[in-house]
């Protein structure tokens, strides 16, 4: 009897051992075929089939069995999304992902393409509908994407995208300011002249490297007249005169 136990046991064991290797095999093979297919999914990127390319990354995400690539398929993902101006489900897989990976190492460009989706969407939303120029429509996107990479600029100040981060600032401070000056000159056409003034010194403090910094000068020094303050308005005409504006 005890020998029939001992049998019995060799055997479940060996089925065991058997049924480990042959798991940790199939396994095995599922990971390698993971690699080929995400590698593929690179592929499809690097050429701009960036359809084919979402279909395929969404198919891993959902069968994704060693979760070796999740955070690199969600950041293909967003990438993807976004070339194809797709940017709920781009801003979707974002808000996914800082809550998944607060701490990745690639959390910079996360946070950098964030801010590119909304200088698209301020850039395409108007402008699909109505033949307006930029900075004539609300700027809600400008505003949003502006604090978004002044905090980029201060949070990750190491960044490989700082230059671009930089470059995208200063297109969105001239966007911004051009905004605040159609407002100046609407106040200023309706003879609101203390409002042309506050706004004015608005756009020198916010925005004083913009061309339209330059022109707010002229308007401001054209209402301080109007206001009978010639004081200041001769001020505002030698700093025009000495900047050679």
């Amino acid at each position: 009897m005890l020998k029939k136990n001992i049998l019995t046991v060799f055997i479940l064991l060996f089925i065991f051992i058997h049924f480990s290797a042959y798991s940790q095999n199939t396994q095995q093979k599922k990971i390698i075929q993971e690699k080929i297919f995400y590698e593929y999914c690179k592929k499809e990127l690097k050429e701009n089939q960036f359809d084919n390319a979402i279909f395929h990354l969404e198919t891993m995400k959902k069968k994704n069995i060693s979760n070796v690539y999740s955070d690199k398929i969600q950041i293909n993902l967003i990438y993807a999304y976004y070339k194809i101006e797709n940017f709920n489900m781009a801003q979707k897989n974002i808000k996914e992902f800082i809550q998944l990976y607060p701490k990745h190492p690639n959390i910079d460009y996360i946070f950098y393409i964030k801010s590119l989706i909304d200088i698209s969407l301020d850039k395409n939303i108007f402008l699909k509908v109505l033949t307006i120029k930029n900075y004539k429509s609300d700027p809600i996107y400008a505003q949003k994407a502006f604090f978004e990479l002044k905090n980029f600029l201060y949070s990750y100040p190491q960044s490989i995208y700082i230059i671009n981060a930089k470059k995208d600032l200063f297109y969105l401070k001239q966007r911004l300011s051009k905004y605040d000056f159609e407002i100046l000159k609407y106040y200023f056409n309706h003879k609101k002249y203390i409002a042309v003034i506050n706004r004015g010194e608005e756009i020198l403090q916010k925005y004083p490297e913009t061309s339209s910094a330059i022109e707010t000068l002229s308007y401001m020094k054209q209402a301080f007249i109007k206001l009978k303050i010639f004081n200041t308005a001769e001020k505002i005409s030698k700093i025009i005169s000495l900047n050679k504006f």
